[in-house]
Parts: structure tokens; C-alpha cells; sequence
């Protein structure tokens, strides 16, 4: 099983993304966007994991979660990995709730950690991925920098939920489902 831990917004806020996703797009822009029902704040990708580390992964984000209290979250300004002008990555980030987010993560992290998984490849950032770039030779930042969202009521939510999910690739795209969910006090 392809196993990741993630956040996601609430339809309301995954329908502003989506929205934003529309404004951007282009035709023939050589970017595979994501689909709306798929927008979500990845906390930690695990990779292909049997039954038994499947249970080690619920297990941790439960442990993970249980210090945190849900907080109050909302969609901000569009951005680019490593940046707009060489993008790989188009994401939008958050005007509230990153730095929750981000020691959400980090606890999570340190329960996989002491459940015997290695240290991810790299530190977290509060970021949703909208499209992924596949020809590069374009400046993404006049596109990006029109994107703002922090404005729109639709665009908060509550992060209550870490989701463990697999995710099953195919021809017309991935397809994910929560296999467990951890819940944070309320």
C-alpha cells in the first residue's frame, strides 16, 4: 500500500483552491493539476507499507495528535518550488493556522520516529499542491502573485483530522482513501 498522513481542508476550502486552480490554468501549460477532491496538506509520505506498517503509521498519528487541539486554519498566497520563475511545484500556503500545522507535523514526525521509521527526506512546510509543472520554461510568478485568498470566508476551516491514506495510482490520475483517521482534541 502507497501510504501518506495528510490534512485535508474542508470541501468549502478545497472548492476556493479549485477555484484558484481555474484561474490559473492555461491551455497547454504543461501542468498536471490537482483534482479537487485530492487537495490536501501532506504531512508525511510514507511510501509502500504492508499491514503490519500500516498499524505502526495509525498508531503513530494517533500518538501524534494527542497533544494537539483542532485549530482554526485558512487557505493563503499561491507559491512555487524551488521558485516561480523555475517551477516544479505550484502550491498554495496558509494565512493562518501554518505554524499549528507545522508542530502538528513535527509531532507526528517524532511519533513515527519512535515507532522505528526513518527521519523523512525533508522538513515540513505548510503547503498544498495544485498542479505540478512538467515543461519549465515559463515565469510562474505574474500568474502567481494575482492568487489570494486569505479574503474569501470559504477559504477557513477546521484542521481536526490527520488522515492516514493510501493512495492508488492509475491511468486517470491517483486515487486516495483514508484507511484511519487520528482526531485532535476539540
Amino acid at each position: 500500500m502507497r501510504i501518506f498522513l495528510a490534512v485535508f481542508p474542508s470541501p468549502g476550502a478545497q472548492g476556493v483552491a479549485a477555484a484558484a486552480i481555474e484561474r490559473l490554468r492555461r491551455p497547454g501549460d504543461g501542468v498536471s493539476w490537482v483534482k479537487r477532491e485530492n487537495l490536501h496538506y501532506t504531512l508525511r509520505f510514507m511510501g509502500e507499507l504492508g499491514a503490519s506498517g500500516l498499524k505502526r503509521v495509525v498508531a503513530a498519528a494517533r500518538e501524534g495528535v494527542a497533544d494537539h487541539r483542532r485549530f482554526e486554519a485558512a487557505l493563503g498566497s499561491a507559491g512555487a518550488f524551488p521558485d516561480a520563475a523555475r517551477a516544479r511545484v505550484l502550491w498554495l500556503g496558509l494565512s493562518v493556522g501554518g505554524e499549528a500545522l507545522v508542530a502538528l507535523a513535527r509531532s507526528v514526525e517524532e511519533a513515527l520516529r519512535r515507532r522505528g521509521f526513518e527521519r523523512a527526506d525533508h522538513a515540513f512546510t505548510a503547503h498544498l499542491t495544485i498542479g505540478r509543472v512538467r515543461i519549465r520554461d515559463q515565469d510562474w510568478g505574474p500568474r502567481l502573485s494575482g492568487v489570494s485568498l486569505e479574503a474569501d470566508p470559504l477559504a477557513r476551516f477546521v484542521v481536526d483530522t490527520v488522515a492516514v491514506v493510501e493512495s492508488t495510482l492509475s491511468p486517470k490520475g491517483s486515487r486516495y482513501e483514508a484507511r484511519a483517521e487520528a482526531i485532535l482534541e476539540s
